[in-house]
């Protein structure tokens, strides 16, 4: 039986292009996977990992969508770009701090990466969901 007190997908994050949810959905599996390992004490342990995806996920997720937004004449691409850009210099400065011996806190790591999925997902995507209405 799944435990309904972690982080799940929604139907409400969906952009309605499967292949961009799926990579979504990788996002709040990493979520999911942050809250599971702070409840067993092991969130900090887990940081390295976790920045370690971000910074794969970033890379490739963001070159996927800019692609797929400028393949489809998407008006707003530059703007968007620049979401990407400022998301990247976030990973990539916690990525630093941690490898550095930083202190990263749990609780800040997890709001940043649920400010991702309610900000940048849920508002920036969705804009261009509704624009390019592809199916992939």
């Amino acid at each position: 039986m799944p435990d309904t007190h972690l982080f799940a997908w929604r139907p409400e994050y969906s952009v309605h292009i499967d292949s961009i949810d799926r990579q979504h959905q990788a996002l709040v599996t990493m979520i999911r996977e942050l809250q599971e390992a702070m409840e067993e004490g092991r969130g900090r342990a887990f940081q390295r990992t976790l920045i370690k995806r971000l910074v794969a996920y970033t890379d490739v997720h963001f070159r996927f969508e800019e692609d797929l937004m400028s393949e489809h004449g998407y008006e707003s691409l530059a703007e968007h770009v620049e979401q990407h850009r400022l998301l990247t210099s976030q990973v990539m400065d916690l990525q630093k701090k941690i490898r550095d011996g930083g202190v990263v806190s749990n609780a800040s790591l997890m709001l940043f990466l649920r400010n991702w999925l309610t900000d940048h997902i849920m508002q920036h995507d969705q804009k261009y969901a509704r624009v390019l209405k592809i199916d992939t």
